[in-house]
């Protein structure tokens, strides 16, 4: 266990890891593949789908806990965002945890803001490091996208923490593909193990600590290309919601 986690947490090679440990390659490669094994398997009761029944729709000043709820490996950096996120929901063998009616997942402007998928309003400020320089959010929209930025920033401090942590996803060794992907479920695994036990941390104390980091997608006003898949109702239904809950945020911080 202390060679694999030292070489996925220091993305070192084998031939690093048997000076260190003074064993031999072939010792390293069959314990470094058993015990990923046994990390994909322990990755079942690490990464769980939410169960909806502690989300609510309220304003709260709950600390959000940073566990990754879902995970999809396999696809290529380039493909976009919307359309894995489509093809998971189409294939049943991913088995997508949809939420239920006026529960939802926020989403950045990449996605369709359509039912269960909480988008911000376009051409209207959105990110955090816009209203530090711009000035205080006016109106109902840029009040709404700026608790929407502050809230979907917290996702992007969790995979911060999972790239810092695991230098690997960010350059990985030639392992195969199906490694590589086993490789990625392990490292979100054992972030959710660390923030389930509570574990005081470097790392989560600095990305805690209000850490600004902005999505791969730097652009929020890029359009979904396959919006097309969901239903028109379940958009304009979706549309309706966001607006109550920005005339109800407007009148809070207004």
């Amino acid at each position: 266990m202390a060679m694999f986690l030292m070489t996925i947490s220091h993305n070192l090679q084998n031939r690093l890891i048997k000076n260190r440990f003074q064993h031999s390659s072939q010792t390293i490669h069959k314990y470094f593949h058993e015990v990923l094994v046994a990390m994909v398997n322990f990755s079942k009761e690490m990464i769980t789908p939410p169960s909806f029944n502690d989300s609510s729709n309220g304003i709260s000043n709950r600390r959000l806990r940073q566990i990754l709820r879902f995970v999809v490996v396999g696809w290529e950096g380039t493909a976009h965002d919307s359309r894995v996120l489509t093809e998971t929901i189409r294939n049943p063998q991913h088995n997508f945890p949809m939420p239920p009616s006026e529960k939802y997942y926020l989403v950045d402007a990449a996605y369709t803001h359509t039912r269960g998928f909480m988008a911000p309003y376009r051409n209207v400020r959105y990110w955090l490091s816009d209203f530090r320089s711009g000035g205080k959010a006016v109106g109902k929209e840029e009040i709404f996208n700026q608790c929407h930025a502050r809230l979907r920033n917290v996702i992007e401090r969790a995979f911060g923490v999972v790239k810092a942590r695991f230098p690997i996803l960010k350059r990985m060794t030639p392992y195969s593909f199906t490694t590589q992907t086993k490789i990625v479920m392990t490292c979100f695994s054992i972030h959710n193990f660390l923030r389930q036990i509570s574990v005081a941390d470097r790392l989560f104390s600095e990305y805690d600590n209000e850490v600004e980091l902005e999505s791969d997608n730097a652009n929020q006003n890029q359009t979904s290309t396959i919006s097309s898949f969901f239903a028109a109702s379940d958009q304009e239904f979706m549309q309706q919601f966001r607006n109550q809950i920005a005339n109800e945020l407007f009148q809070v911080f207004s």
